[in-house]
């Protein structure tokens, strides 16, 4: 008798990525637009704040569209793993934003 997968699928990992995308945008639309901040990510520093957030945004709607395909019921430990890096990079992200926060009510 085979033993069943107990690996959860990746949705809840998805989503994840899903809220911390889109809140870096719009965290970082709002420390750009404040002057607060300035973007570290040398593939969006030359844009303007809008087209940043709206960049995330499109990006955190494209990951939105993976929930409803069969990808999302994956099992594989390469795509949990991709996805565990990926979501502790945005939290450490988020830790950064929680840091300059304060800096928008001074």
């Amino acid at each position: 008798m085979a033993i069943p997968d107990q690996r959860a699928p990746l949705k809840k990992s998805i989503w994840l990525l899903i809220v911390l995308n889109a809140l870096d945008g719009i965290l970082t639309y709002v420390g750009l637009s404040n002057n607060i901040v300035t973007e570290a990510n040398p593939l969006l520093s030359s844009f303007e704040p809008f087209t940043i957030l709206g960049i995330k945004l499109f990006l955190s709607t494209c990951l939105f569209g993976l929930l409803f395909t069969a990808f999302s019921q994956v099992r594989s430990n390469f795509w949990r793993i991709t996805f565990f890096g990926a979501n502790a990079i945005y939290t450490m992200i988020m830790a950064l934003h929680l840091y300059w926060i304060p800096f928008l009510f001074i």
